[in-house]
């Protein structure tokens, strides 16, 4: 994975993890709407985002993003299980699934590079 790729990785999905864990309901209510979720557990996996993309701009290896695909990717499965388990929250839990979905292809990918 090049410095740049990278850095773009980081700034996407670090910045998309910065964003939720300093302002949940503003992100929850622009990307997905009501009813939003408990602002602590948006926290949560925001700065769970965040210092995953940190560790991963720090030390690219493959067995590092192959680690955050695989957290990514219990994440998106994770999230699909609570849009089936609370319909409330279907909408904000699809959508969480498809961004981590996309984060775990993204390193899956670089990881072969």
């Amino acid at each position: 994975m090049s410095a740049s790729t990278r850095l773009v990785r980081a700034v996407v999905f670090g910045g998309l993890g910065a964003a939720l864990a300093a302002r949940p309901r503003d992100v929850v209510a622009v990307v997905s709407g009501p009813p939003e979720p408990p602002a602590w557990l948006v926290r949560v996996l925001g700065v769970r985002q965040l210092a995953q993309e940190l560790l991963v701009l720090a030390a690219p290896t493959r067995p590092v993003l192959l680690g955050a695909a695989a957290t990514d990717a219990l994440h998106a499965a994770s999230m699909v299980g609570a849009a089936l388990i609370w319909p409330a929250y279907r909408r904000t839990a699809l959508t969480s699934a498809g961004v981590a979905a996309t984060a775990a292809a993204g390193a899956v990918t670089a990881a072969r590079r």
